[in-house]
């Protein structure tokens, strides 16, 4: 975890990451870059200053994006972690993830206002942008923590073989925050798997993490978010980890919207791995 991306929009919820991202950094040596995106109706990169002053308010928003920007820096800065910032205006979907692969980023952590509605580019629906679109694993943080370390981290997953990759990672994050791993099957009506089939699957999941994982369960219910909600709720989960998988879509227990439902709708962070 050298480089780790902050994208931002200035609220309380990109500050909430931001404190995260800070903290991260500063316990295992990386650096910063804080992210913000500006819409202008033109190629604001390449006009001179004349042709700038032709457009007074768009000029006016990105001196105080800079400024803004600069603050979070010299923030990060006297807390004891190296920063940089960067202000793009770059509006496609795969704008972030392009960002991060250019500068060799290998960590994001954003915010996100989740299922209250966005106005602004990096909030609610934005995220799950970055989640399906970035090759790196990205932490999600909606409100305020006071460090990264949690206790209990949920793992859902439909444990095929393709997971196990990503599940490498996920053990080594979860050491990295001092976290317990609760690998959970949810079972559905409508995509039904027998126990013994699924015990199978998850026994060299928990070989991999021995040491590591708090419980292994196979959680009946209706629907997988309700299944997810009540599974948190009832074993005071911290932490929610996922793999995502961009050529096919994702695992069987995060296919179609639910990826999106997970972000936007669960108040705990939510960290993605790809496959």
């Amino acid at each position: 975890m050298k480089k780790i991306l902050v994208p931002t929009d200035f609220s309380e919820c990109a500050n909430n990451a931001t404190d995260i991202a800070i903290d991260i950094a500063k316990n295992y040596g990386a650096e910063l870059h804080f992210y913000h995106f500006v819409s202008v109706p033109i190629d604001w990169v390449h006009l001179d200053f004349a042709q700038s002053s032709i457009y007074p308010d768009v000029t006016q928003e990105v001196d105080r994006v800079q400024k803004e920007m600069k603050k979070l820096v010299n923030y990060a800065k006297k807390k004891g972690a190296e920063s940089y910032s960067y202000v793009d205006f770059d509006n496609s979907t795969s704008a972030v993830a392009n960002y991060a692969r250019k500068n060799n980023i290998t960590f994001i952590v954003m915010g996100s206002h989740g299922a209250k509605g966005v106005q602004e580019f990096f909030l609610g629906s934005n995220a799950q942008k970055v989640v399906r679109y970035a090759e790196i694993p990205v932490l999600i943080v909606k409100s305020k923590l006071n460090n990264i370390h949690v206790n209990d981290m949920l793992f859902i997953s439909d444990f095929q073989e393709e997971m196990t990759r990503p599940f490498e990672h996920v053990i080594e994050f979860s050491k990295m925050i001092g976290a317990k791993i609760h690998l959970v099957y949810l079972n559905t009506p409508s995509d039904f798997q027998r126990s013994w089939i699924i015990r199978e699957r998850m026994e060299s999941f928990e070989k991999l993490a021995s040491g590591h994982v708090a419980k292994s369960e196979i959680v009946n219910c209706l629907f997988l978010e309700e299944g997810m909600e009540q599974y948190c709720k009832d074993n005071h989960v911290g932490m929610i980890a996922m793999a995502t998988h961009h050529r096919k879509g994702l695992s069987r227990t995060f296919l179609g919207s639910l990826t999106e439902e997970v972000v936007n709708h669960m108040d705990i962070p939510v960290v993605s791995f790809p496959v």
